[in-house]
């Protein structure tokens, strides 16, 4: 286990977080070229931005619209960046300080797809993991404490998580909308060195796994890659989302789930497909969890547009061997989910706490969960459907329950086995957790 400490000062008495200074820079105004020097910042909303110095007597031209908008690009070390002038304002030191946000992230800082790396120390904000699957020990003059390190390995990396102090989360939360909340090392399984593209694709990764795993978009941001001499060869300027509370599968105080998922989680996205796959709808899936973003409506349809992509995709992996279209011949929605579910061992009646749902379901003759979701998305969809008086009241209810099925489904896929927070439960608290629905209970002797 290594200590590992923060690759930049998200604590800084400033109101932004410097993270490369003097780098050469050059842009195009008015047809006339400019060179100088840019100092690359993590602003206080967690944005990356490149600020640059002039001379004051520039600062009037800069503050015309007509400028602004004539620049669409800035070149940084040599790496043309597609971006825009977001605030020209003086500053202390008689100059002017010119911002520019680059149109798209991540933003290469250092080094390339060829650079040669041993390990990678990126940044996660407001990931949930608190316990961690081992405990490091800090020791100091007059006091001790620990903290959570959790360590993912699959065939081909490893990767440890090492919580931040809480006294140091405070002070970043003060500066920032976002909390630093671990730091992170990625290395090869077998010590084996890696390149820059294969660092990227596996930081796209993981994105997917901490999204999947937090229930909200949560990037791994700011990376920096280290060659065998210990030496910073290697960056990426990279901005945490927004936090976001959304409950999820996983649960906070168990992180040897996040253990046991990896592995078979990282399997999967070898395949083409199902990375681009999970990809989607996991996307979506982050989407439909944020109901304060996208409403309660729109997290409902969202959810089952993912479940039935699910559905396709693992048709083409589990063809019926009497009828190798049997899939294809399903016309109702309902109908695939009924495939996908019973081939992944996921329960279909509705739960015995949804007592509103399955009055419903008895008074309606709906068969069963898939049933009952697909009948309420309609009567959402259609504009003629004549039955959406019935769902008054159970939107809430038909959310938890479609997202259930999504989350169980994606972990199933995974060959996942193990405990989950099932949001389901009524009165749910943190720590409480459950076996999957699969898990092969030993018989009674």
């Amino acid at each position: 286990m290594m200590d590992l400490e923060p690759c930049y000062n998200f604590e800084s008495s400033t109101d932004y977080v410097s993270l490369l200074r003097d780098v050469p820079c050059s842009f195009t105004s008015k047809e006339k070229g400019i060179n100088c020097k840019a100092e690359i910042v993590l602003d206080a909303d967690c944005s990356v931005d490149f600020r640059i110095e002039i001379p004051l007597d520039m600062y009037e031209s800069f503050s015309f619209t007509s400028s602004i908008l004539d620049i669409k690009r800035i070149n940084l070390d040599g790496k043309e960046i597609p971006a825009f002038i977001s605030q020209v304002s003086p500053s202390t030191s008689g100059k002017a300080i010119v911002t520019f946000s680059p149109n798209n992230e991540p933003v290469p800082l250092i080094g390339c797809d060829e650079t040669r790396l041993s390990k990678v120390i990126f940044h996660l904000f407001n990931f949930k993991d608190e316990k961690g699957t081992t405990r490091k020990v800090i020791r100091s003059e007059n006091s001790g404490y620990s903290l959570g390190v959790t360590e993912l390995i699959s065939e081909r990396w490893k990767i440890e998580l090492h919580e931040i102090k809480k006294s140091d989360k405070a002070k970043s939360q003060k500066k920032h909308s976002s909390t630093l909340s671990h730091v992170c090392c990625l290395t090869r399984s077998d010590g084996s060195e890696f390149d820059g593209k294969a660092a990227q694709q596996m930081l796209l990764n993981l994105r997917l796994f901490f999204t999947f795993s937090q229930g909200a978009f949560c990037p791994p941001v700011m990376p920096v890659g280290y060659d065998t001499n210990d030496k910073k060869v290697w960056a990426i300027g990279s901005s945490p989302h927004s936090p976001d509370s959304s409950m999820s599968w996983f649960d906070q105080h168990h992180s040897e789930e996040l253990a046991r998922l990896f592995p078979g989680f990282m399997s999967r996205l070898e395949d083409e497909r199902w990375r681009e796959t999970l990809h989607t709808v996991i996307y979506w899936g982050a989407r439909s969890n944020n109901t304060s973003g996208s409403g309660i409506d729109t997290g409902i349809i969202l959810a089952q547009i993912a479940i039935e992509r699910l559905a396709y995709e693992y048709s083409i992996d589990s063809h019926d061997k009497d009828d190798p279209k049997a899939f294809s011949k399903l016309t109702r929605a309902s109908d695939k989910f009924r495939f996908l579910f019973s081939r992944l061992e996921i329960p279909q009646e509705i739960p015995d706490n949804f007592i509103k749902i399955r009055e419903l379901a008895k008074q309606e003759g709906f068969a069963d969960a898939p049933y009952f979701l697909t009948e309420l998305r309609n009567s959402m969809v259609h504009p003629a459907n004549k039955r959406r008086h019935l769902f008054t009241g159970l939107y809430p209810d038909a959310w938890r329950l479609g997202m259930w099925y999504l989350e169980l489904a994606i972990l199933r896929i995974c060959d996942y086995e193990g405990t989950y927070a099932n949001r389901l439960s009524d009165n749910h608290w943190v720590g409480q957790v459950e076996d999957v629905p699969w898990t092969k209970k030993p018989d009674n002797p």
